[in-house]
């Protein structure tokens, strides 16, 4: 070789290694270090935008006997009998799962078997497809490690890879396959070659890859987009999304790792999730209708995505066991085998589809589906209602959550929702907890208040739970209403109404009352002040003499002076009132 020829082969292999962006080292290497984005730059530059299949819509669920199946617009529905081994997935316009050692392919669209390969003891993670090639990452098995399988629509297998590490949910398009791993890396394998073409490094969990309205998404609590600002993303640069920071009952994720392979049998995780749907408006990448849901079992809240504020709730008949996030809307496939479509930004009832029998698992792909628009849903306190009066165990801490941000509002029907939870001998302890917190700091609905006051507690009327008299005592206070007296004044000897509640009430009453509540406050006072013997309840009698003190005149503080010098008196209530009336002279 001449020297000129060498210096340009030298010259070569430095431009490959430095500035050219490919990867030089093995595929899934542990020993790679990071270029700065230039390899998955140049990869992002062969690909440029890939056209890839969304699918038009499509539920599948596990059952006893295989799978079910159904278009979301309800026009084809179709059964695949037969083991099923992992939990399927839905790739473009393909259905993916293991069975009996082999992966199956099914069309999406009619459910007919496309082929079936041999994989042994693995099991599906995750699938990806571009309409000529599916790619699908599995793992389990005795051995360990992931089989990383491509195969053409024949049915003949273009490529396996074995690596050693755990490789996530991958995707494929423009002849490469897109393999998540490490939870910070994605290699891009050159489906030909087998070769590893470029990596990307990224600056969050990236266990999986989301293909989206044509575009492929990395990620798992946010995603990154690929595209021709990949190459920035090792700097904490290229085009991110990710939903705000809710603190939410059962702690939902957007999606599983991508490298665990999910039971056949939909648990708890399946129940509580977050679902969105990234989008593109002006230029930015967001979320589709500026809405992200979250779902906890039977219950499925709603947020904007920009600043997390509730915006509506929904209760369904069944556990939401499965879904996704479609254009305009949500899809919520339920364990009875309903999927609901919910328009995003009111959550109305946009229709349904029955998959036919009951499932053990359901997984959804929105595709290309657009939801229109529900039914009217009413008004955010009456969904939050709703929910509120599930009486399952296990409601109760969405349904204090609901409680929570239904408080905030001024509306005064919500004083009366929280009324009824809250004299409701159905309702659950904490909830009941919360709700009586919540009315003690109310300053509307009024005449609600003073209606639940005016209820005691009469089995005989069903009327099975006292009004919670402590938390309306203080809010009532608080805004001054006088009308309030009388009906506080008769919780005072009402014996079904707790020491605590007439503690409350007592006070109230040392800012609201009158002349005429002065017969109860004094037999109150004559009962109890010998008597009281535990905190609240020496709280309401020292509150009782100031009240005869300021209102009743000299036979106030007559009454208070005799049982301030009284041995009968309880010690304790002894203290407190000998200085409310001193002596003269």
């Amino acid at each position: 070789m001449s020297r000129a020829a060498l210096v340009a082969s030298v010259v070569s292999l430095l431009t490959a290694a430095c500035g050219g962006g490919a990867v030089q080292t093995a595929a899934f290497a542990t020993d790679w270090q990071s270029d700065g984005g230039k390899s998955i730059a140049a990869v992002a530059a062969k690909v440029g935008k890939p056209s890839l299949p969304d699918g038009g819509g499509l539920a599948v669920g596990v059952t006893d006997s295989g799978l079910v199946a159904s278009s979301l617009d309800g026009a084809h529905h179709w059964k695949h009998p037969g083991r099923v081994d992992s939990r399927p997935a839905i790739a473009g316009d393909v259905v993916v799962f293991t069975s009996a050692g082999s992966l199956v392919a099914l069309d999406a669209n009619t459910g007919k078997e496309l082929w079936k390969t041999s994989v042994g003891e693995k099991r599906l993670r995750g699938a990806g497809d571009d309409g000529r090639l599916t790619v699908a990452s599995l793992g389990g098995g005795s051995g360990g490690g992931t089989l990383l399988v491509t195969v053409d629509r024949n049915g003949s297998v273009v490529r396996r890879w074995t690596p050693d590490v755990e490789v996530g949910v991958p995707a494929v398009a423009s002849g490469f396959v897109f393999a998540p791993w490490g939870n910070q890396y994605v290699s891009a394998l050159d489906v030909s070659s087998g070769k590893e073409e470029g990596r990307l490094l990224g600056r969050l969990v990236m266990s999986r890859a989301v293909v989206s309205g044509g575009s492929i998404y990395f990620g798992e609590h946010a995603l990154l987009r690929f595209d021709d600002e990949i190459g920035k993303a090792p700097a904490n640069g290229g085009h991110t999304v990710k939903l705000p920071d809710r603190e939410l009952p059962g702690k939902p994720f957007w999606f599983p790792s991508g490298e665990a392979v999910l039971p056949v049998t939909a648990g708890a995780p399946d129940s509580i999730r977050f679902y969105a749907r990234p989008a593109e408006t002006n230029g930015k990448l967001g979320i589709d209708s500026d809405r992200f849901a979250a779902t906890y079992f039977r219950v499925v809240v709603a947020f904007n995505a920009h600043d997390g504020t509730l915006r509506w709730a929904r209760t369904f008949p069944d556990e939401i066991i499965g879904g996704d996030a479609a254009t305009a809307g949500f899809v919520f496939c339920d364990e009875s085998g309903k999927v609901w479509l919910a328009d995003a930004r009111a959550g109305g009832d946009s229709g349904s589809v029955a998959l036919g029998e009951p499932l053990r698992s359901c997984v959804v792909r929105a595709g290309s589906y657009q939801v229109k628009p529900g039914k009217d849903s009413g008004t955010l306190a009456e969904q939050i209602a709703e929910a509120i009066n599930l009486r399952e165990t296990q409601m109760a801490m969405i349904q204090r959550f609901l409680l929570r941000e239904l408080g905030t509002g001024e509306d005064p029907a919500i004083t009366k929702t929280l009324l009824d939870l809250a004299s409701d001998a159905r309702t659950q302890p904490d909830v009941l907890d919360e709700a009586k917190n919540l009315l003690s700091s109310r300053r509307n609905g009024v005449e609600y208040m003073l209606d639940a006051l005016s209820r005691h507690y009469d089995y005989l009327s069903d009327v099975l739970r006292p009004p919670p008299v402590g938390p309306l005592a203080d809010a009532l206070a608080a805004v001054g209403e006088k009308k309030a007296a009388p009906l506080l004044a008769a919780h005072l000897n009402d014996p079904a109404d707790s020491p605590n509640d007439v503690r409350h009430a007592a006070h109230a009453l040392v800012t609201l009352a009158t002349g005429d509540e002065l017969p109860a406050v004094r037999t109150f006072f004559s009962l109890y002040r010998a008597t009281a013997d535990e905190e609240d309840l020496i709280a309401a009698v020292i509150d009782a003499a100031k009240i005869l003190v300021a209102l009743d005149g000299p036979s106030g503080v007559e009454l208070v002076q005799r049982a301030a010098a009284d041995p009968m008196t309880q010690s304790a209530v002894r203290e407190g009132i000998s200085n409310l009336a001193p002596k003269s002279g």
